[in-house]
């Protein structure tokens, strides 16, 4: 999807505007290239006016020798000018024009017949007669009724149907507005029908599918301003959309009955003219960015104080020339706003506000020519050259709003490519981050591992070496005892030495290490080991350091019991409870006064309290006659900190 939007970007912007420019071209192309001569062409009438009071429904047969008032010869195309003086006139106040025109005898004439008139400007109600005879009559509002839109009229083709010799055309239209009307076609299908379908689809239908496409198109924008509120460029481009249809619904509709009234179907398509050119004026703001707050009060003010003047049924303002003066102030206002945003444009460097402030100055010399032509300051025939300047200015709109459109997406893009490399960068910063804090932790694991080997072999294994160093000096051992020191002394080194072994909180495993190292001394003492050692919870707090405490408080229970009890058999067991793991060692000796011992000062059962407290564990001797039974209970979830519960109990 990403790839097929830049490539329609790419290809719109390298021939967009090209093609716009080339499609004009081709239409003005077809517009004033000349025709071969089809059919009879009839422009010499005779003109007759009469003043009327209301619009009257065309009579069913009319005799041109009896209407009231004097023909007087013309040429078609033939324009009479407005009433550009202001009077109050009543909407009843109409005017009946009559054009009569002979139908020559020529032999091309072949039934059936049809009448094709290119141009006529009325603000009334059309009749054709042939022959004295109601052949047509327009089906629209009072006054509007498909101004300046081609004519198709079919005449009448029966058994009894021949080629008229006389066509009267009634126009009835208000009093203050003139009327045109242009040369007018007599001939066959065939002749005829080429000229007027181009005409038609000219002037007609491709106004009316541009100004369609482009509501259409402001419709999108609006969705997308609904989501993206801080760029009020596209809000502006849906006005622009919407003013620009329904001004342009005079060029389209008018065949059929309006849904609103004449004076209220002028009012709008003038009204909204006026603020699309106000619209314009914000767009253009917007792309060259130079705001000038003055002006847009001013030309908004002014707007809204037209529309309110303008509102129907005020002031009596029932003067179509009254329209056309407006529309000649909106062009002059369009070329003011259209020439200072082509300049701010130039100096803000912007190539979008260039190219629309250019296109719409072209617009409104566009309507200048029209407006000329409109009010009969020249031929009426010539090409109106809005429609055709403002289907452009579609797809100028189109070019900009799409580029806008796709560059945001571009930058949308380059945002999350940007967010995602520095993500990257990020990750990567973190993660060498987190290898140094890792090298640093492994570090300070070791010197902590090292100063707490150092320091359990300082208060172990060197006291004891220490007070065998002074006991032999003193020559109070024999080698039987130096020799049960020295491996005691061993025993200390081994067990600090497998206190590094990893565990994984596995009990058993540490209490077959401390077997594996005792099981020979044992032996060698004549004790039998019964080993009754069952599976028992997993204790995750089980690291090397509470390893070696678990060893120690164990090895001298053992010591103990060899030095003290002659005990011929030590049994070692192991038992679950619901928090705790419990660990016994029995002997058959002769047992002891645990009081005595710790009144005396027993440095081993002082050494055994203390590394209990420190696991957060309990220690319990009960001694008798029949042996004793030392007791080490474990917590298998440890609670940290100074409310850990150290219980010694004693018994005798």
């Amino acid at each position: 999807m990403k790839h097929a939007i830049r490539a329609c970007y790419s290809f719109w912007q390298r021939f967009g505007l090209r093609l716009a420019v080339l499609g004009i071209c081709v239409i003005a192309l077809i517009l004033i290239l000349p025709e071969q001569p089809s059919g009879n062409r009839l422009t010499e009438a005779f003109r007759l006016q009469t003043d009327t009071q209301d619009y009257q429904l065309p009579e069913p047969i009319v005799d041109a020798d009896k209407l009231n008032g004097t023909w007087q010869s013309v040429t078609l195309p033939y324009a009479s000018a407005p009433q550009w003086h202001w009077e109050k006139q009543s909407p009843a106040t109409t005017r009946l024009t009559w054009y009569r025109l002979q139908v020559p005898a020529s032999p091309q004439l072949a039934l059936p017949l049809y009448l094709f008139i290119p141009y006529g400007r009325s603000s009334g109600t059309l009749a054709i007669y042939a022959d004295g005879v109601l052949a047509y009559q327009s089906h629209g509002n009072l006054q509007w009724n498909g101004s300046n839109q081609p004519r198709w009229i079919a005449l009448s083709n029966t058994t009894q149907s021949r080629v008229p010799h006389e066509l009267l055309i009634r126009v009835q239209h208000n009093k203050a507005s003139g009327e045109s009307l242009s040369s007018v076609w007599i001939g066959t299908h065939d002749e005829l029908y080429a000229r007027y379908a181009k005409l038609n689809f000219l002037q007609t239908q491709l106004t009316g599918v541009g100004s369609a496409a482009f509501l259409a198109t402001g419709l999108f924008a609006f969705l997308v301003w609904l989501t993206r509120r801080s760029e009020p460029i596209y809000v502006l481009f849906f006005f622009m959309s919407v003013f620009y249809f329904i001004c342009s619904m005079h060029n389209y509709v008018g065949d059929n009955q309006l849904l609103l009234s004449d004076a209220w179907f002028g009012w709008l398509t003038v009204n909204s003219t006026l603020w699309m050119v106000c619209t314009f004026h914000l767009f253009l703001e917007q792309l060259h960015g130079c705001h000038r707050k003055g002006l847009t009060r001013a030309l908004l003010i002014s707007s809204a104080c037209m529309g309110l003047i303008t509102v129907p049924d005020i002031a009596g303002l029932t003067n179509s020339a009254i329209t056309l003066l407006l529309y000649l102030f909106i062009v002059i206002m369009g070329i003011g706003i259209f020439s200072f945003g082509l300049w701010n444009s130039i100096c803000k460097q912007s190539r979008d506000g260039i190219l629309l402030s250019g296109w719409g100055m072209l617009i409104a010399l566009s309507g200048f020519a029209d407006w000329l032509m409109q009010s009969s300051f020249i031929g009426m025939e010539n090409v109106f050259l809005t429609k055709y300047a403002s289907i452009g200015l579609v797809f100028v709109f189109w070019y900009i709003m799409f580029r806008r459109y796709v560059e945001a997406l571009r930058t949308v893009e380059a945002a999350k490519d940007n967010l995602a490399q520095r993500l990257k960068e990020r990750e990567a910063e973190l993660a060498a981050t987190h290898e140094r804090l890792r090298e640093i932790e492994r570090h300070q694991t070791l010197s902590q591992e090292r100063q707490r080997l150092m320091q359990d072999m300082h208060d172990g294994l060197g006291s004891s070496l220490t007070s065998a160093l002074r006991v032999v000096e003193h020559g109070h051992m024999d080698e039987t005892e130096i020799a049960q020191l020295l491996k005691g002394c061993i025993d200390d080194l081994k067990l600090a030495i497998d206190s590094m072994e990893p565990v994984d909180a596995d009990l058993l495993l540490l209490l077959a290490t401390l077997r594996y190292r005792l099981g020979p001394r044992l032996e060698s003492t004549g004790i039998a080991l019964r080993w009754e050692v069952k599976s028992v919870p997993k204790l995750d707090w089980l690291d090397p350091k509470n390893s070696l405490h678990i060893l120690r408080i164990l090895q001298e229970a053992f010591t103990n019991i060899i030095k003290h009890t002659h005990a011929t058999e030590i049994r070692v067991a192991t038992r679950a409870e619901p928090d705790h793991v419990v660990v016994t060692i029995t002997d058959n000796g002769q047992g002891f006064a645990v009081e005595n011992a710790l009144k005396n000062g027993g440095k081993g059962l002082s050494n055994q309290m203390r590394r209990a407290e420190a696991i957060g564990a309990e220690v319990k001797l009960d001694s008798s006659d029949a042996g004793t039974c030392f007791t080490l209970r474990l917590p298998i979830k440890r609670i940290f900190g100074p409310l850990a519960t150290i219980s010694v109990a004693m018994y005798s």
